[in-house]
């Protein structure tokens, strides 16, 4: 269990090196994804009070109170913290967390959602650090492109235990089907983390190098990148996470944000060629798809459309309001359908809609939907060298959203899309007063030295 903390470890101070910052607040940023792996093949995760004494869980649990308590100890020293958590785009946060406190009573077991709890405000938290640390001195870039890569590490981690340790990394079906991603991480989680990696891949070796002498860092780095993520996506099959990503590459690519004749040409070429892929390779798709499943199967979502009409017509009309209990899907805990006791929605909204009523449905809503209004607008309305990397910070947003509607997302158990999602809103809220402040000429600049990006030493 110790060699295995220390080899994550190691493998998320990699990926923060092949990011080109020397900052310590993203360094805790990197090594905050290692929680979410299950290091130990015989323990799992957090579910009763009795798991506590598991020592995995309590790993992740220690990590991520000493990750936390870093974050904590930067803005504590900044008073900028206090006027942050009042602004109008950190309230709808601040109100869900309230709403779910004032009805945690209900909860089957109140101790372990409001740690859970507590785990979804130390996200947000970690993101007003890297903010106010980082991102308000910094352009779209330079944040785009340590946020994007800090989900290597997951991919890193899971391909060094697939060598080491397959039985811990691989999961192989009732059907013969072998997927990488097993009790270490979700598959599903993998997909996703790809899916960002990817999307920034793309996106940087389109762009112009900044520095003629960083070829390793802004050339090197994005190919490796691009080879691992599509390497772990074929391996993890994710359904969600490819359907995700072809939405959010077509985002990427979309000439919607400037005039530029190259940029229409390079998209009406990606749409060219994903259609002559997909046309050429039907057959292959049509299988990596169906990973043995039946047409039927992906139609109902693999049962999770029925478990979907089953909540809203039995669980919800009982608590509309209250909804069942923070992280709860019935009175136990627990919801019965199908033959089976579901803890899991595998929706994130619907997921709030149970367990936090029709109140917390309408603030996780606004909760996604707010940062991807915001990031919208930047894209039209900012500088035109920063257009890109804000049209790449609205891509992976997507990604979270979509990848919402169908597994682990904004609202739910702690996941990596949670951290990645709360811990870039307070940047693409806050950017536009941000740009303001970093023109201020009272503002002490940071020793920096000059590295990929514009990344501050």
């Amino acid at each position: 269990m110790i060699g295995n903390i220390l080899i994550a470890s190691s493998v998320a101070i990699f990926a923060y090196w092949l990011s080109g910052s020397r900052t310590s607040v993203y360094l805790i940023y990197f090594l905050s994804f290692i929680p979410f792996f299950t290091l130990d093949a015989s323990a799992g995760g957090l579910t009763e009070v009795s798991g506590l004494g598991g020592g995995n869980v309590m790993f992740k649990m220690v990590l991520r109170l000493l990750c936390t308590g870093f974050y904590l100890a930067l803005l504590l020293r900044r008073v900028e913290v206090f006027r942050e958590l009042w602004r109008p785009h950190s309230l709808p946060i601040l109100a869900f967390v309230t709403w779910s406190l004032v009805w945690l009573h209900r909860c089957a077991d109140p101790w372990i959602s409001l740690f859970r709890l507590g785990e979804l405000m130390a996200f947000y938290l970690a993101g007003l650090a890297l903010f106010l640390e980082y991102g308000r001195f910094h352009g779209p870039r330079a944040v785009a492109r340590l946020h994007c890569l800090a989900p290597l590490t997951l991919q890193l981690v899971v391909l060094w235990f697939a060598e080491t340790e397959p039985e811990l990394a691989y999961h192989v079906d009732t059907n013969g089907l072998k997927r990488i991603g097993h009790k270490l991480l979700e598959a599903n989680s993998l997909g996703f983390a790809s899916a960002i990696c990817m999307l920034w891949a793309v996106h940087e070796l389109r762009e112009k190098r900044e520095h003629a002498r960083h070829l390793f860092f802004e050339r090197i780095v994005p190919v490796l990148v691009l080879g691992v993520s599509v390497h772990v996506q074929v391996q993890a099959r994710s359904r969600t996470a490819m359907i995700t990503l072809i939405i959010a590459m077509a985002v990427l690519w979309a000439p919607y944000y400037t005039p530029d004749r190259k940029q229409r040409a390079a998209f009406v070429g990606f749409v060219a060629s994903a259609v002559g892929i997909a046309l050429f390779k039907l057959n292959t798709i049509v299988e990596w798809f169906l990973r043995g499943d039946r047409l039927e199967d992906l139609e109902s979502g693999t049962g999770r459309t029925g478990l979907w009409a089953a909540l809203v017509d039995e669980q919800v009309p009982l608590a509309p309001l209250a909804g069942a209990g923070y992280l709860n899907l019935g009175p136990r805990g627990t919801f019965l359908h199908d033959g089976h006791w579901w803890s899991n929605a595998h929706n994130s909204y619907m997921f709030a809609l149970v367990s936090n009523g029709i109140p917390g449905l309408l603030l996780v809503m606004l909760i996604a939907v707010l940062p991807l209004w915001m990031t919208f607008r930047r894209v039209l309305l900012s500088r035109p060298e920063e257009r890109s990397s804000w049209n790449l910070l609205l891509a992976v947003q997507l990604v979270v959203l979509l990848a919402s509607i169908t597994h682990f997302g904004i609202s739910g158990y702690p996941n990596p899309a949670m951290l990645f999602h709360y811990c870039l809103y307070p940047y693409v809220c806050a950017a536009p007063w941000a740009h303001k402040l970093q023109q201020s000429p009272t503002r002490v600049p940071l020793p920096t030295r000059v590295l990929p990006t514009g990344v501050a030493a």
